[in-house]
């Protein structure tokens, strides 16, 4: 996998080999911050359930002023780091759980990518993203990645999906702060 864009364009990102864990398809990526691409520059970033961390790290390659990556797996943050070798220091990896992270969080984010693992409970995804209105700024985006067949309801009245694309196996919404 690639960077697709920006001052880091073409890097390798390196993925991990693990069934737990799936990159987003390219097309999927190149969807997303096209639909971005105004709201990224000088933005505070929140990568979620981060992965490699492709999402946060083409957010920094497009501009984007500091990204926080949060995911609760070894060898996910190893990998995330490793990323991260030629970015400056704007950026933060912290090892956590998501959900111990949103209640803990205090910081808010213009573009949250949340992209929790598929084989999570439609209610738990939920959940979590109504937790998330707190950390996103007015006009907010929250980035949600699901499976196709996934059902995500918003049950809070402060965010509204805006947008849904289908890309192969994956649904993506793109969630506005109200």
């Amino acid at each position: 996998m690639k960077i697709i864009s920006g001052t880091h364009k073409g890097q390798n990102i390196l993925t991990i080999n693990d069934s737990k864990t799936r990159p987003m398809m390219g097309v999927a990526r190149e969807g997303i911050f096209s639909s971005l691409q105004f709201q990224i520059e000088d933005s505070m970033i929140l990568d979620l359930y981060a992965g490699s961390g492709s999402m946060g790290i083409e957010a920094l390659s497009r501009g984007a002023l500091y990204v926080t990556f949060v995911d609760s797996s070894d060898k996910c943050v190893n990998i995330i780091e490793k990323n991260l070798t030629k970015f400056g220091n704007n950026y933060n990896i912290q090892k956590m759980s998501a959900d111990k992270y949103i209640s803990n969080a205090y910081d808010k984010y213009r573009i949250i990518f949340y992209d929790p693992p598929f084989i999570f409970d439609d209610s738990k995804i939920s959940e979590e993203i109504s937790n998330l209105e707190n950390l996103i700024e007015e006009d907010g985006i929250i980035v949600c990645h699901r499976h196709i067949k996934a059902v995500t309801s918003i049950t809070s009245k402060k965010l509204k999906i805006y947008k849904e694309k289908l890309y192969g196996q994956s649904r993506i919404l793109l969630i506005k702060k109200l």
